[in-house]
């Protein structure tokens, strides 16, 4: 588990969190993908963690 929430970029973390939401909400017709992005949004940056990190998202990539 990753817990150096100081050296991610969480802004790039945030768009990509957004866009792949989007992604399924436009591409696969999943309207709770909507609310996931408002969600990505809304997040506090530690909130936005725990969110990558329950998707499985490696935030090693996310490292600055």
């Amino acid at each position: 588990m990753f817990d150096d929430r100081n050296s991610i970029d969480i802004d790039r973390l945030r768009d990509d969190m957004r866009d792949e939401s989007l992604g399924a909400a436009f591409g696969g017709g999943f309207g709770a993908a909507f609310m996931e992005a408002s969600d990505v949004d809304n997040a506090s940056s530690d909130e936005l963690v725990k969110m990558a990190q329950r998707q499985g998202i490696d935030l090693s990539d996310y490292r600055v």
